[in-house]
């Protein structure tokens, strides 16, 4: 009994609540990762089956067990650190950055005016290529890292510019069937080769560039911006699902809700062609000039 009180003293209560405030604000940021949601619930219940066993160990003093239990323990932290080592690299290039601007941008707010700055490029760049029809496709960064992609993709790191997107996309360059990787108010990346959605229910018309667009917010958070080079529509994609944009005013006003973290009201939408070309009139047919009054002339 006296084991059991022991167990459960103030000093074991107090070191728990601070390795558990420790596990949660880890766990809190990897949310914000693409193996957060996974390793959230793997990780508090293994937080928790760890303390109760080596509580337990100790109780029964089972030395041999608690030792092999400690080695287990730390061939698993380091596995962890192996595994998700994107994720952690990208946390250290975090702390870098201010934390003031980081809680103004959940609270919706900018520190600068960068957020509108880089609506005002984008959309630019979107009706000259949706005018001229050329096939485009932009990825913003919110708060889910796409460092992976980054990394494969050849790095621009320049300031957005409606004319530097010009001429990724309207040139025949290598960089020109890729993707553009935005983060904040920079473009970290071109010619981004981004995954295809697996959704059955995408309709078959839509082209690689259109499926790829897809395919990167079913894995994020991004926001995608593309236009079509057959039909020159341009589209939002967020959380999976494609959106056409016909009105370039209320496009951009969408575009500047989303990097705000906000969601736009839902409307009623005009389908996407995607990249099927539009159909063309059907031509009438000129009845022949009859030369005569008879019956065959008619």
């Amino acid at each position: 009994m006296r084991e059991l009180t022991n167990l459960f003293s103030v000093a074991n209560v107090v070191q728990i609540g601070v390795l558990w405030v420790i596990v949660y604000w880890i766990l809190r940021y990897l949310e914000t990762t693409i193996a957060g949601a996974f390793l959230r619930t793997v990780g508090l219940i293994a937080f928790v089956v760890i303390i109760l066993a080596l509580q337990l160990l100790k109780l029964f003093e089972l030395t041999t067990l608690e030792e092999i239990f400690q080695y287990f323990i730390i061939f698993a932290f380091l596995s962890m650190v192996i595994i998700f080592q994107p994720e952690l690299r990208h946390g250290l290039t975090r702390l870098g950055r201010s934390p003031f601007a980081s809680v103004l941008r959940r609270l919706g707010v900018r520190a600068d005016e960068a957020g509108s700055s880089v609506v005002d490029e984008i959309m630019k760049a979107a009706r000259r290529f949706s005018k001229n029809r050329v096939g485009s496709m932009v990825v913003i960064e919110r708060e889910v890292t796409l460092q992976p992609y980054i990394d494969r993709a050849v790095r621009v790191d320049a300031t957005i510019k409606a004319e530097l997107l010009d001429t990724i996309f309207a040139t025949p360059t290598l960089l020109h069937d890729g993707a553009v990787i935005v983060r904040g108010d920079r473009i970290e990346a071109a010619g981004a080769v981004l995954p295809l959605t697996q959704n059955p229910d995408v309709p078959k018309r839509y082209g690689t560039r259109h499926r790829a667009a897809i395919g990167i917010t079913e894995e994020s958070d991004s926001v995608v911006v593309v236009t079509s080079e057959e039909t020159g529509t341009i589209s939002f994609v967020w959380n999976g699902k494609l959106r056409p944009q016909e009105d370039t005013v209320k496009a951009e006003e969408t575009l500047e809700l989303l990097l705000a973290g906000k969601e736009p009201e839902a409307s009623a939408e005009p389908e996407d062609k995607g990249d099927e070309e539009p159909e063309k009139p059907a031509r009438k047919k000129r009845k022949p000039k009859g030369k005569g009054k008879g019956p065959e002339a008619e």
